[in-house]
Formats: structure tokens, C-alpha cells, sequence
């Protein structure tokens, strides 16, 4: 009796150790992001169709507003012509190849990691987020708003108000050190989320040897 009554005890101790570090690594990820200044990282396209680059080489947008080969993508350090592109099956998601690499001190976004429900706690489906999430995004016009992201399933789903007919394609991120890329407007309030067809995306990015990167929260 005495030595089931020390492995509850144990048992409990480890189950409160678990829940702490979990709601430690949830204070992390919610604080930094609710603290971050509201500005446009390198990784962000401006103008009409959005994007955003993901490897040095590519970038994303959304497939029913794309930008067209040979056209003209601009970033705040400079422009990238689209050297080909081509649609993730089954989304709406869209890859452009670059015909120069971007430059070297120009940081891709990332995608959210395997283990981010760990960080970011969910419902039951594993989708709605416990708590809304901080994130920024752009209008086609140039203007950058805030957002809160509340679910990330195989769409994301956030907070919309300020976008209209035009803005697809226009990328939502996490404002941490490294932008991490939630996904790009498909329709009004939510996209195909980029963490859950990182597969795919790697497969058309692999002919180059460069595939997106996980985030990597700091603990």
C-alpha cells in the first residue's frame, strides 16, 4: 500500500511538472507575440497578390489570384521576377520560383513546427486554438493591421475585418524574431494554413535542394 501511494504521488508530481512547462512554453509563444512591434519583415511581398518568400529561392501566394510568370514581385529591399510557378494540388495554394535568389540577410518565413499544438493549446479537434493568437497581415494597398488567429487546421481562420476583394494572396504571420507564415487570404477570414501542406510545398521546392524551415521556439 505504502509503495502505490509513492508512485500516485510521483505520478501526480510528474503531471504537474508536464502542465507547468506547458503552460511556460504557452506564456512564450502568446507574450512574444503580443509584445512584438507591428512591422513588415523582408520575407513580405508588397503590393497586388501578396506573397511571401519561404526558401531564398521561392515564395507563396494564393492559386485563384497568382502572380503570373514573368511578372514582378516586390519587397521592401527590392524585386524578384517569377520564373515559373506552380499549384499546390488539391489548395489554394501557389509556388512561385524565383529567377534570383533572394538576398543573403533576407530571412524566409517559417512554418509553424510538428509539435506546435504543445505551444499553442487546442480543443478537442486539434484546431481552435484555447486562446487567440496575435498575428499581422497587409492589404493589397500597402497598410499593415493586426489580426488574432483562431484556428489552424488545415485552414486557418482569423480575425478579418479589414480585408476586402483584392487582398488575397496577402500573407498572415507571427511577428517573432523569425516570421513564422500562418498562411495567405483565400477567402475572407481564412486560407489553406502552410504548416499543414508543408509536404506538398516541399515537394515543388525540392527540385532546387531548398525546402521551408520549422520554426524553433525559443524555450
Amino acid at each position: 500500500m505504502a509503495e502505490l501511494k509513492r508512485r500516485m504521488i510521483a505520478a501526480i508530481r510528474d503531471l504537474q511538472a508536464r502542465v507547468a512547462t506547458l503552460e511556460a512554453r504557452t506564456e512564450t509563444v502568446y507574450d512574444r507575440c503580443e509584445s512584438a512591434a507591428a512591422t513588415i519583415p523582408d520575407c513580405v511581398a508588397l503590393g497586388s497578390r501578396g506573397g511571401c518568400l519561404i526558401t531564398p529561392w521561392h515564395a507563396v501566394g494564393a492559386a485563384h489570384y497568382s502572380h503570373p510568370v514573368g511578372a514582378t514581385i516586390r519587397y521592401a529591399w527590392g524585386e524578384r521576377r517569377v520564373a515559373e510557378s506552380e499549384t499546390v494540388a488539391g489548395t489554394d495554394i501557389q509556388v512561385y520560383r524565383l529567377d534570383q535568389q533572394a538576398p543573403e540577410a533576407v530571412q524566409p518565413a517559417r512554418y509553424l513546427p510538428w509539435d506546435w499544438p504543445k505551444h499553442l493549446p487546442t480543443d478537442r479537434t486539434g484546431k481552435h486554438l484555447r486562446r487567440r493568437l496575435r498575428a499581422l497581415t497587409l492589404k493589397a494597398g500597402g497598410s499593415l493591421h493586426e489580426t488574432t488567429v483562431s484556428s489552424l487546421g488545415e485552414d486557418f481562420g482569423a480575425v478579418a475585418d479589414m480585408i476586402q476583394t483584392g487582398d488575397s494572396g496577402q500573407p498572415v504571420w507571427l511577428p517573432l524574431p523569425e516570421p513564422v507564415l500562418v498562411g495567405c487570404w483565400q477567402y475572407r477570414g481564412s486560407g489553406p494554413s502552410m504548416h499543414h501542406w508543408w509536404r506538398e510545398i516541399s515537394r515543388v521546392t525540392a527540385e532546387l535542394g531548398v525546402v521551408p524551415e520549422e520554426a524553433v521556439w525559443n524555450q
